[in-house]
């Protein structure tokens, strides 16, 4: 991060953020909140499977209060802890609370990653600025698509005789959505519209500093962006951010001090709607369990 103020014209970089349209960074700020309503509805359909019915405005409420709690959790995702401890408080087992959030992302990955396949079709200039791309791609589908498929195909997985039992118990628990093959057209269709609505939030930004990237071109560099700041290498991405547009935005002939702009516009309105977050969270703080603790151990999952 210090290497990347000190090699850039921070004058510049404070002018065209002082510069920005703020009725656009507003929207983006609402385009946030707008991914948390889709994000719950998503959510809402995976608890589901395991009779866990919080109501949408609980999850809303919970995913919202992740928002803040993510500024200060090592990558991105940081603050689904906060939305796993309130699908416990919802009446789901713990193990069940982490496996919806597993299988919630997953989903999220895969339209992105359909989305940059499609995209990078399209736009050949990609490949050439991006060495290695296809071949990356093609891990993240095997990867996203693996677990997902691995969490939601019927049937059990038939191990060797001799494996040990606890490895049995383990991946018996981690089947907790085998079968659940209804809620898969619902919640790809969500992930895509979320996806749509993280996309536009990026380009939001991009026309608020008045930058000459073409929208299509963001669902190449939104994907990859958000891949890199998934690492847990930083809080929330600090530092990773920035390398990352300076780079993906250099594509499309945007100068490095336009690029850190644009990183520190977007950092900012997460930081806004962390705040936001931070106030539903004190005006909801510890909502109580919609099922009583004596109905959680039926169908319990056990991961140990």
């Amino acid at each position: 991060m210090i290497w990347i103020v000190r090699n850039a014209d921070t004058s510049s970089v404070f002018a065209a953020m002082r510069g920005a349209n703020l009725w656009l960074l507003a929207v983006a700020v609402g385009m946030q909140v707008l991914g948390a309503a889709i994000m719950a509805a998503r959510w809402r359909l995976l608890l589901e499977v395991r009779d866990v019915r919080p109501g949408f405005s609980y999850l809303f409420t919970a995913t919202v209060s992740a928002f803040f709690f993510r500024q200060f959790l090592p990558s991105v995702v940081g603050g689904d802890a906060i939305r796993s401890v309130a699908a416990w408080r919802a009446g789901a087992d713990p193990g069940f609370a982490a496996l919806s959030l597993v299988a919630d992302r997953l989903f999220g990955l895969l339209a992105l990653i359909l989305f940059l396949v499609v995209a990078s079709v399209f736009m050949t200039q990609v490949a050439g600025g991006l060495p290695g791309l296809w071949a990356g791609m093609g891990l993240a589908v095997a990867v996203v698509g693996g677990g997902l498929v691995f969490l939601m195909a019927p049937g059990r997985i038939r191990l060797p005789a001799r494996a040990p039992a606890r490895l049995h118990r383990i991946l018996d628990a981690m089947r907790v959505f085998a079968g659940a093959h209804r809620i898969i057209p619902s919640c790809l269709g969500l992930s895509i519209l979320l996806q749509i609505n993280v996309v536009t939030f990026y380009w939001v930004i991009g026309q608020a500093l008045g930058l000459d990237v073409p929208y299509g071109a963001f669902y190449v560099i939104v994907p990859i962006a958000i891949f890199m700041m998934m690492a847990p290498f930083s809080i929330n991405g600090i530092g990773i951010r920035e390398v990352a547009f300076i780079y993906l935005l250099g594509i499309w002939n945007i100068e490095r001090e336009l690029a850190l702009a644009f990183a520190w516009l977007e950092f900012g309105t997460i930081l806004t709607a962390g705040l936001l977050g931070g106030a539903v969270y004190l005006l909801h703080r510890a909502p109580q369990s919609t099922a009583p603790r004596g109905d959680r151990g039926e169908g319990a999952t056990d991961v140990t």
